[in-house]
């Protein structure tokens, strides 16, 4: 089914735009904020259509020619045919929309602050074709679309992803798909490579051969996690604060925006508080928020282990850092360990109800909320509203430009005590 004349009215957080036909809203595959199209329905669902663009009735007064010359067929960004102060506007509206769905609060004007457009990102992840060829996949696929270049990434990665293509093609051609996927990470000054291996056989063969890389490079299997050449970690510097970051542990990859970011929740803080910050990874935000008086709690060994380190790293005199998931707190723990105020920064899927009722019935004031979904923060702020607490403000960060993706930070402050 085609329907005509669909206006672009919004975009969803995977790059669809949404239109209106007469009788249900549609997701549209390939469609540009602003524009008006024609459309082909391919799938029909109960509230909505799933379409995608086959024509451009009137063009976008938002439109422009994307700089990239792989954006059309790439998955890697969404936005980037739009000029950026839209997209800020988008990522402002997504926000406000999604709170005012979920959590029922109205939010007339929202802060956002804005980023470089390019050349941010500290750490991509990429395929590799079983010739060893680097690629993304594309839009709305797993098929795979060959690069050469990333204009998100920092230049230290771009001007070596040629030299980065030669050895996965190299050890490709020796072990044909023996590689699946790379991910290349810097701190500016250096790079670090964590290839995942499919065939453990191609091992050896990299440690004879790359052992003394300019490149510091790690192998992920099934089995195991092998340090081939350099370190599995690289040293990060945020604002005076020096981080260890080894090849999993979670790190903002917005260099510019990161300090931003962590300035933000750290003024809703008050000064020599003591504060549990629950998926602390290996304490950046932590130690950049609060500097010293926290409880991190954290699944992740390994990220527990580099955050005691980093602990040691900017001398730290008052810290415990915990392996265990976030559940494991409960109102004793709070208690015995004198904490004032919480910090969180979870993953997409947010926060558990048991987290969010654990933290209300204890005597904390103060919830800081780091949050890369708008979605699942709306949901988790209309909880922390039943269980005695309210939204005391918010601002936003934009640290991944070109796609719709954004970072927010809500302070969330007790109006009641639960019993």
């Amino acid at each position: 089914m085609v329907i005509k004349d669909i206006k672009i009215i919004d975009i969803l957080q995977d790059g669809r735009g949404v239109g209106r036909t007469d009788t249900k809203i549609a997701f549209i595959e390939k469609a540009i904020f602003g524009e008006t199209c024609h459309i082909k329905v391919n799938n029909e669902k109960k509230n909505f259509y799933e379409a995608e663009k086959i024509k451009t009735s009137k063009k976008s007064p938002y439109y422009r020619k994307p700089p990239c010359p792989y954006y059309n067929e790439c998955g890697g960004c969404s936005i980037m045919d739009i000029n950026y102060e839209t997209q800020i506007d988008l990522k402002k509206n997504l926000i406000k929309n999604a709170i005012e769905k979920l959590a029922n609060i109205r939010i007339d004007k929202i802060e956002l602050e804005k980023s470089p457009e390019f050349f941010y990102r500290n750490k991509i992840r990429l395929k590799v074709d079983r010739k060893g060829r680097l690629a993304y996949n594309k839009k709305y696929s797993n098929d795979l679309v060959l690069i050469k270049d990333c204009l998100l990434a920092r230049d230290i990665i771009r001007d070596n992803l040629e030299e980065i293509e030669k050895l996965t093609m190299d050890i490709s051609q020796k072990y044909p798909e023996s590689i699946s996927e790379i991910s290349i990470r810097t701190n500016n000054k250096e790079i670090m490579l964590n290839l995942t291996i499919n065939n453990e056989k191609a091992n050896s063969y990299i440690k004879k051969n790359y052992i003394n890389s300019n490149f510091h490079i790690n192998l992920i299997t099934d089995n195991s996690l092998v340090n081939i050449s350099g370190k599995d970690y690289l040293l990060y510097k945020i604002d005076k604060n020096k981080f260890k970051i080894s090849l999993n542990d979670f790190y903002q990859v917005n260099d510019f925006m990161v300090d931003k970011l962590y300035k933000i929740a750290k003024s809703n803080l008050d000064k020599d508080k003591k504060i549990l910050d629950l998926f602390c990874g290996s304490a950046t935000s932590s130690i950049a928020i609060n500097k010293d008086h926290i409880i991190g709690v954290e699944i992740n060994k390994n990220a527990i282990k580099d955050a005691n380190e980093n602990a040691k790293l900017n001398e730290l005199n008052d810290y415990k850092f915990i392996a265990k998931n976030a559940n494991f707190i409960n109102q004793k723990f709070i208690k015995e360990n004198n904490v004032e105020a919480v910090v969180l920064d979870p993953p997409r899927a947010g926060l558990s109800k048991e987290i969010i009722k654990t933290i209300s019935k204890t005597n904390i004031e103060k919830v800081v909320y780091i949050s890369c979904n708008p979605q699942t923060l709306a949901r988790d702020i209309n909880r922390f509203q039943n269980n005695g607490y309210k939204m005391k403000n918010i601002r936003a960060v934009d640290m991944f430009p070109q796609t719709m993706h954004v970072e927010s930070v809500v302070l969330m402050t007790r109006v009641a005590h639960t019993k």
